[in-house]
């Protein structure tokens, strides 16, 4: 049965370039191999990388009513994403430039637009009640949306039984995210932050304390994605490294996105958590093989043949009833 995920919040225009050792003064100019437009963020680049996975995909959230916006509808529409963006007459898209070094860290320059704009009645909430999953993408960065109407809105997909994941957009958290954030994660099943992100959420180093201060705040399954170091998933009775494959890096745009994506693709599968979390890892691995957020993975089989040929490095047996390095 074709998994059916709601991708709730940050959808964002991305201008990308590759590679960019250094900003030319004055007005210098750099010749560049590459440069990209992409749709993005923690709920639009999530939702690209699931309709790629062969979810059946919905997308919400709030951009303006500017070629940016336009440029994002047809780009997730191409991806065969479902549109159900909310256009804010008067503002502009959520938009980023991302000059793409040559080790492919990405400074990022960000117009956050409408993003701060979503209502209530912006949500499909019919859609969200029959989903197998609602991914909340960048609950820190949708204003007042975060507090009046996402602890409701999460409360309501676990009432229907749809499945409940989180990732944070910004790579710096306000001082008190923490604690607005309480309401929402007490509905919250699956929390996906990188390492930066939990520790500043959660006030310590220790990743695996901070996971379980999370938890103690109703959230089931902390997955901290941490780059080149692989992953820590911390849930019940549970707290073990995932390693990242090794890959030539192009550009880490989107692989935090990529993994919630893989990960989410193994709940609905029924897989355990540690196989859930070694697609998101072979995701994110594709991703960052190329330019952008919508870069690497062409399909499930793919993604899949990607992981089960380099399993070694990830450890770990292939779930029951998956496709094998043949495709079979």
């Amino acid at each position: 049965m074709t998994p059916k995920v709601v991708c709730l919040g940050a959808h964002i225009f991305d201008v990308l370039g590759r590679p960019v050792s250094a900003i030319p003064p004055g007005q210098g100019r750099l010749a560049l191999d590459e440069i990209k437009v992409t749709a993005a963020g923690t709920a639009g680049g999530t939702a690209v990388d699931l309709a790629k996975l062969g979810a059946e995909v919905t997308s919400m959230g709030a951009i303006g009513d500017d070629t940016a916006g336009r440029v994002v509808r047809m780009l997730i529409e191409e991806h065969g994403v479902t549109d159900r963006l909310a256009v804010k007459p008067g503002r502009t898209t959520p938009s980023s430039i991302l000059p793409i070094r040559p080790n492919g860290e990405r400074p990022s320059l960000h117009a956050a637009g409408a993003m701060d704009a979503l209502t209530a009645d912006d949500v499909d909430w019919d859609l969200v009640a029959a989903a197998d999953v609602l991914h909340i993408g960048g609950p820190d960065a949708l204003g007042d949306f975060t507090t009046s109407v996402l602890p409701g809105l999460l409360q309501f997909a676990r009432e229907h039984d749809t499945i409940t994941t989180m990732d944070l957009l910004r790579t710096t958290t306000a001082p008190d995210l923490f604690d607005l954030l309480k309401p929402a994660w007490q509905h919250t099943q699956y929390l996906l932050p990188n390492d930066d992100q939990l520790r500043a959420l959660a006030g310590t180093g220790d990743l695996r304390r901070g996971a379980e201060l999370i938890r103690a705040q109703g959230v089931d399954v902390v997955v901290a994605t941490r780059g080149g170091d692989g992953s820590l998933v911390v849930g019940d009775r549970l707290a073990e490294e995932v390693p990242a494959f090794s890959v030539p890096v192009v550009d880490t745009t989107g692989c935090g996105d990529a993994y919630s994506a893989g990960f989410i693709i193994g709940l609905c599968r029924d897989w355990d958590l540690l196989s859930a979390a070694r697609l998101g890892t072979a995701s994110s691995a594709l991703v960052a093989q190329g330019l952008g957020s919508d870069a690497g993975i062409v399909d499930l089989d793919g993604t899949l043949r990607f992981w089960f040929e380099r399993s070694a490095e990830v450890g770990g047996a292939a779930p029951a009833g998956s496709a094998t390095a043949s495709g079979t």
